[in-house]
């Protein structure tokens, strides 16, 4: 069946036709076969009208952590990111992931209009498609590495999936080297932790600090740690990690020159605001990564450290944090082409045109205009 969709407004983020006011979407088989005026659109299939809305492409969430998600209100927050960290240690050492969980956080996620995630997983793969796959909802799995392996052979994964390293606190030199390798020689993304806790960088500059003692005694820094008297931007930049295919998360202790180098990298920055305020780490410095013409992506992170994965709330705070004058399309661009580029399905998702996937998202009234 043909399906024809009407909508008061279509914000396409195709830069040569961004906007088509009274517009509709010709469907067939999940895909999209026409974007244009309601007029040129109407008499080719069955109509479905959504009502005075604007519509934008389906939201990707570039990070999740999905099998987090029976965590949820159970993590210590308001006390630091070390109280938080050591309360999801405990958590996650007192019983399996829970199927169930993960089925309501991906059906929850696909009600605020998120059509695809990028998630992290360690164990539970199958548990995370499994839950996608039930609801319709796609995704990129990014099995996440740490500790030392020099010999790396993964083995595959359900579905679309990459390789990912958890930090550069957690993960041997040598081992985040191999795991980028990996993926540049298949053309996938790869994705880490970057410079997002307090104490990140003087662990990379000096080994000392009240975070470098909290990794030493739980046993987190690889062994044979030695500080590269680097920031953690540095860092990564002269181990080879930093370049066009790399998602790097969170960045909230950066600035001037780490701002620099991630702009000369071409590298991806995935901005989690509303778990960084959370668990304590501060806000990160928006303003200037958008000014630096960074590519810039949002994720939700897990409902260990957040209250929802509506991606829409992600949007809001990071608004806050950027000038007001900001345009509209910045702010969409963070949760479609951004995203959609970053992780590889620039194919599938990013734009309402012509033959990508039909999925889309309501534009919230109150963000209709800046």
């Amino acid at each position: 069946m043909t399906e024809a969709v009407r909508a008061r407004r279509i914000l396409t983020m195709d830069p040569g036709r961004p906007e088509i006011l009274d517009g509709g979407i010709l469907i067939r088989d999940g895909r999209i076969l026409a974007v244009g005026p309601w007029k040129d659109i109407a008499g080719h299939g069955v109509r479905r009208d959504l009502g005075a809305v604007t519509i934008v492409p389906g939201l990707i969430n570039a990070h999740t952590h999905l099998e987090l998600s029976h965590l949820a209100r159970r993590i210590t927050t308001g006390q630091g990111f070390m109280a938080w960290a050591d309360s999801l240690f405990a958590a996650m050492r007192e019983g399996p992931v829970d199927e169930s969980a993960v089925d309501l956080a991906v059906r929850d996620a696909r009600v605020s209009g998120t059509c695809c995630v990028a998630d992290v997983v360690a164990r539970e793969a199958g548990v995370v498609r499994r839950a996608l796959d039930r609801q319709g909802l796609g995704g990129i799995l990014l099995r996440e590495f740490s500790g030392r392996n020099r010999d790396f052979s993964p083995p595959s994964l359900p579905g679309h999936w990459s390789a990912a390293i958890h930090s550069l606190y957690s993960t041997d030199q040598g081992f985040a080297q191999c795991v980028k390798g990996w993926c540049l020689g298949r053309n996938l993304p790869f994705s880490l932790h970057l410079a997002e806790v307090p104490g990140e960088n003087e662990l990379f500059r000096s080994g000392r600090g009240e975070f470098a003692d909290f990794l030493l005694a739980r046993r987190i820094l690889p062994k044979g740690y030695e500080a590269p008297g680097l920031s953690a931007v540095e860092f990564a930049r002269d181990l080879g990690l930093l370049d066009n295919s790399t998602l790097v998360v969170h960045c909230v202790q950066v600035g001037g020159r780490d701002v620099e180098i991630l702009a000369e990298s071409g590298a991806s920055v995935c901005l989690c605001p509303r778990s960084n305020r959370l668990i304590g780490v501060g806000d990160p410095p928006a303003s200037a990564l958008h000014a630096a013409k960074i590519p810039l992506c949002l994720g939700t992170d897990s409902l260990a450290s957040v209250p929802s994965l509506d991606l829409w709330e992600e949007v809001r705070a990071v608004r806050r944090l950027l000038p007001p004058s900001s345009p509209l399309q910045d702010l969409l661009a963070m949760v479609t082409v951004n995203p959609a580029r970053a992780l590889g399905i620039l194919r599938d998702y990013g734009h309402l045109e012509t033959g990508k996937r039909a999925a889309w998202a309501v534009l919230p009234g109150d963000l209709e205009e800046r």
